[in-house]
């Protein structure tokens, strides 16, 4: 990847677009260094002057941020190759962000391929990207404009770069706005469902695009499962088995009978979006879900009997870690549990 960037970037020098790629602090002459200050970011430390207004994002967990402080990106690059040549109508063409875009945005390649060419044309003076896909390309992207890159957070840091964010970007008040907002709408779901985790304490998260393939299970220390703790749900894992990356580890269908799940979250994802269509989740969901009902041992799961296993894209869960995500998680999840609680046969 980075033999790509380098190439294209050093075409680039060649033609006319050798400033905006050779300039390595890409500071306008107008600013004095009064003007300019020295951010630490999870990728490094970057110098930025002035604040910002055209900004490029890489990747779902960046536009959410930015939305959040509601700032509008020129440049967006999704987690997956999305099938347009250009977000002319956002709204509907990038999964559950797209909504709160207001106007057309470039497409800036995918999140772990962005275009060095395409994010140049739109002369940014702002790149904000991911420390997991972006670091080994930041100092190429660096060249193109003063880059923040920021982890993964799964713990609910996106409340720490929500406020480095909002620094740079004058945004301070409205950062501390989003944080109380979230933490007032978790703590009221958290007595919605209540009842709910007295029923049915007990949940598995599960996670697969082929289920014949590969099944993922994930605990408290995942994103999804982290939030389904904080509401008062225990989250299921075999003691057998240890959780890998952000809590996520594959299991074999064969154990499932042994957890004694009251209820399960399922996670699925389908990464071909060619046909995607106006229905996205269901799009996402439906190939998994009909592997599913037609398993014997997934059918033979009490979870399954008693119609309690859930199924929602991956992409809420784990795409989207911070406030925005964190708002259609509960939604989803008090759209599943409340009609099971209230049902006088569950």
């Amino acid at each position: 990847m980075s033999i790509v960037f380098q190439s294209l970037c050093l075409a680039l020098l060649i033609g006319a677009l050798t400033v905006a790629c050779g300039k390595a602090d890409n500071r306008p002459e107008a600013f004095t260094p009064s003007d300019c200050e020295r951010i630490k970011h999870d990728g490094g430390e970057t110098e930025i002057c002035g604040q910002p207004q055209t900004i490029v994002a890489i990747g779902p967990s960046v536009l959410e941020l930015l939305l959040a402080l509601d700032i509008q990106p020129v440049g967006y690059a999704d987690y997956y190759a999305l099938p347009f040549t250009d977000f002319d109508q956002p709204q509907s063409q990038i999964p559950y962000l797209g909504e709160r875009l207001k106007g057309q945005v470039k497409k800036v390649g995918t999140w772990n391929s962005p275009s060095l060419e395409a994010i140049l044309k739109l002369k940014p003076d702002l790149i904000v990207g991911s420390t997991l896909a972006h670091q080994g390309q930041y100092s190429l992207l660096s060249q193109a404009a003063p880059t923040l890159l920021f982890s993964y957070g799964v713990k609910e840091e996106w409340k720490a770069q929500l406020r480095r964010l909002a620094e740079v970007l004058g945004r301070t008040e409205k950062a501390e706005q989003v944080i109380v907002t979230h933490n007032q709408l978790v703590a009221e779901t958290r007595k919605q469902l209540q009842l709910a985790v007295q029923k049915y304490p007990q949940v598995l998260l599960l996670a697969s695009e082929q289920l014949d393939q590969e099944l993922a299970i994930e605990n408290s220390d995942s994103r999804c499962g982290g939030l389904l703790e904080n509401l008062g749900f225990r989250v299921l894992t075999p003691k057998n088995i240890d959780t890998g990356t952000r809590g996520v580890n594959n299991i074999s269908l064969e154990l499932l009978p042994e957890l004694k799940s009251d209820w399960i979250f399922f996670l699925a994802w389908n990464s071909d979006f060619s046909d995607a269509g106006s229905d996205l989740e269901g799009q996402q969901i439906s190939a998994v879900k009909q592997q599913w009902q037609k398993n014997a041992i997934a059918q033979s799961l009490p979870a399954s009997k008693s119609n309690q296993v859930y199924f929602h894209s991956a992409y809420v869960c784990r795409a989207l870690p911070g406030p925005i995500g964190t708002e259609l998680l509960l939604k989803q999840l008090q759209a599943d549990l409340l009609p099971a609680v209230n049902s006088p046969t569950q």
